[in-house]
């Protein structure tokens, strides 16, 4: 009963390809799924750090009409807000703003922490510090 359950010999499975293409995918799948985790982990941390420049960079003009250091904070924050609503993947609690002035440049650093965000999360791969900086410089008014 035994030997009609199993109609190839051992000898036949060998020689069979598919069984060796299953091997072979068996071996190469963790690699190649590294490299796509590692591929999107990176193209996410590039997305997240050109938005913060351009938050920052948003921020910095906003402050241009500003009268004062509370107004242009007031407004350099507003703009972020602003910003982090266009960005669903960026949570407001995990981004905060600095204003500093040293007349007459004032500087907006702007800082995310992308720790709870996507591949981050993960700890499958080496990826970049999850505490991202990035800040812009304008000139207010007038000519130096």
């Amino acid at each position: 009963m035994m030997r009609g359950r199993f109609r190839h010999s051992p000898a036949l499975i060998a020689r069979d390809s598919r069984a060796a293409a299953i091997v072979e995918f068996a071996l190469l799948a963790p690699v190649l799924l590294t490299i796509l985790l590692g591929v999107l982990g990176y193209g996410q941390y590039f997305l997240l750090a050109h938005s913060a420049q351009q938050i920052a960079n948003d921020s910095a003009r906003a402050t241009i009409s500003g009268m004062n250091a509370a107004e242009r904070f007031g407004l350099a924050n507003a703009a972020m807000a602003k910003s982090l609503s266009r960005l669903p993947e960026i949570k407001p609690g995990t981004a905060a703003i600095a204003v500093e002035e040293a007349p007459p440049l004032v500087t907006v650093k702007v800082r995310i922490d992308a720790g709870a965000i996507g591949l981050f999360r993960i700890k499958l791969l080496p990826m970049p510090d999850p505490m991202i900086e990035r800040s812009a410089v304008i000139q207010q008014g007038g000519v130096l």
